[in-house]
């Protein structure tokens, strides 16, 4: 058995020029938009996802994939800054579906045509919440929970029982 020269079969991608970049951003947001439709997500949505995309783009002026969270910061920080917090949340989660797709499906590929190792800027610190936070609240235990009414002798976790979603029946017990 003689040794043979291994040749990658995927295709050379290398991109130099700004309309070569340009052109394989394009391919990207277009792949994205495909993906959402697919996954069965109403096109509202998916313009709601778009439209942020492009206008991060248009302010960062360079590939998305650039983005570095402090870049992020100054975009909500200063650009964005007036905005309602709902706004900023909505943006926000549309960035992070944007670059999930992009680490996800087109990581390897972007790094071989430019350098460059896609990760969102998106993280806990710089990710807007909308004026409350989105962490997980742990309650105390039973005998740390103060009485909700000293005189009627109601507690949380009796509240808590007798409350109940739209249509369904109360608990019994």
């Amino acid at each position: 058995m003689a040794l043979a020269v291994v040749r990658d079969l995927r295709s050379e991608l290398r991109l130099e020029t700004s309309e070569e970049i340009a052109a394989f951003e394009q391919d990207l947001l277009a792949e994205f938009v495909l993906a959402r439709a697919s996954a069965g997500v109403l096109d509202d949505t998916i313009r709601g996802d778009v439209g942020p995309v492009m206008a991060l783009r248009e302010w960062f002026g360079r590939p998305l994939w650039e983005m570095e969270p402090q870049d992020l910061d100054r975009y909500f920080g200063r650009h964005r800054r007036d905005s309602a917090a709902g706004t900023k949340v909505r943006q926000a989660a549309a960035f992070a579906v944007f670059f999930e797709f992009l680490e996800l499906r087109h990581k390897a590929a972007i790094h071989d045509a430019t350098g460059f190792v896609v990760e969102s800027p998106l993280d806990e610190v710089n990710r807007p919440r909308g004026g409350t936070s989105a962490r997980l609240r742990i309650p105390p235990p039973e005998g740390e929970m103060p009485p909700f009414s000293a005189a009627g002798g109601v507690t949380w976790r009796r509240l808590a029982s007798t409350l109940r979603l739209p249509g369904t029946t109360p608990p019994h017990g």
